[in-house]
């Protein structure tokens, strides 16, 4: 999803009980944004016995023909085939390993998002939130909007957190941009910085509340920054102390979010939200609907690198910055 259009998605499914529902999400947010839908259903092959000899292609192709036809009718009942965008071209019936073919696949139509439903999870091979998650969103060329409850889509209360870092912006950036594309500009959004208290314990020249309110105005000034043209602005900035990861997750329950945008990977200072972590804790966790963005996902601008510098932490070490020292 870049900052200029949102052309393609893909909307994967498992062809099971409750993927209607991702699929009729996918495919109000094909008629608020008029982006082109894919549909993409992956199956492995049937195994056969050795004696089957010739007979193997037949039922390969048998078998390929009624997952084209599973999806044709799941397009026809979800409204998916009656939209602007959809061309029978869109439905694809592919063999092999999910996280890989869809990804594959996403990049092959040069999708801007990847929508999958968390429910469907144990059916894709725990596609995101198991056992693949760290391959499956280090691989995928584009935010992967996973959905835990269709009925909450559009939302309605988003939570961004953000580590002030460039990748973080760009997921800032490209959730409201989202958040706009669909309509949802009077959604309430609060964007989120966590303080480690390590931090805190470090600055031996200002007290806990001095160094809050420092993170505030930087964590305003960074969403000024970084808020796009799309309709959409951040009414709340929140600064909580405490671990990321469990203070993410308070934030989320208390403010009974139904959206979490959350980008796997940045610095300030140290590793906050680095994949296989933090990132990766949220995703189980978290009760909600999220938006990930994987590193790959995230082309930083020249003037976004030069930004890597902008955000001063001096205040909560004894340390002098190193860039500083030169």
């Amino acid at each position: 999803m870049d900052d200029s259009t949102i052309a393609n998605f893909l909307i994967a499914t498992s062809l099971g009980e409750g993927s209607d529902d991702v699929v009729r999400a996918g495919v109000a947010f094909a008629r608020a944004t008029g982006a082109a839908p894919w549909l993409v259903h992956v199956y492995l092959p049937p195994a056969f016995a050795p004696e089957l000899g010739d007979t193997e292609a037949g039922w390969v192709e048998q078998q390929a023909e009624a997952e084209r036809e599973a999806l044709a009718r799941q397009a026809r009942r979800t409204g998916l085939a009656d939209l602007p965008g959809f061309a029978p071209a869109h439905l694809c019936a592919l063999v092999g390993s999910p996280p890989r073919v869809i990804a594959d696949l996403a990049r092959q139509v040069k999708a801007d998002l990847i929508v999958v439903g968390a429910a469907e999870m144990g059916r894709l091979q725990r596609f995101l939130l198991g056992s693949t998650a760290d391959g499956v969103i280090r691989n995928a060329p584009c935010p992967v909007l996973v959905l835990r409850s269709a009925a909450c889509f559009p939302p309605s209360r988003v939570e961004i957190p953000v580590d002030l870092s460039p990748v973080s912006a760009t997921a800032l950036r490209q959730g409201l941009k989202m958040l706009g594309a669909i309509g949802a500009a009077e959604s309430d959004t609060e964007v989120l910085f966590v303080l480690d208290p390590d931090e805190i314990e470090r600055s031996v020249q200002f007290s806990r509340e001095q160094i809050e309110r420092f993170a505030g105005d930087e964590l305003r000034r960074f969403v000024d920054a970084h808020s796009p043209r799309f309709g959409v602005g951040a009414r709340r900035c929140r600064v909580r102390v405490g671990m990321p990861r469990e203070e993410i997750l308070a934030a989320v329950t208390a403010r009974q979010a139904d959206l979490l945008i959350l980008g796997t990977h940045g610095r300030s200072g140290i590793e906050r939200f680095a994949l296989g972590s933090v990132a990766t804790e949220v995703m189980h966790h978290a009760p909600c609907n999220q938006l990930i963005v994987p590193p790959i996902a995230v082309r930083l601008t020249r003037e976004e690198e030069l930004a890597r510098r902008d955000a001063d932490w001096s205040f909560v070490s004894d340390e002098v910055p190193q860039d500083a020292a030169h």
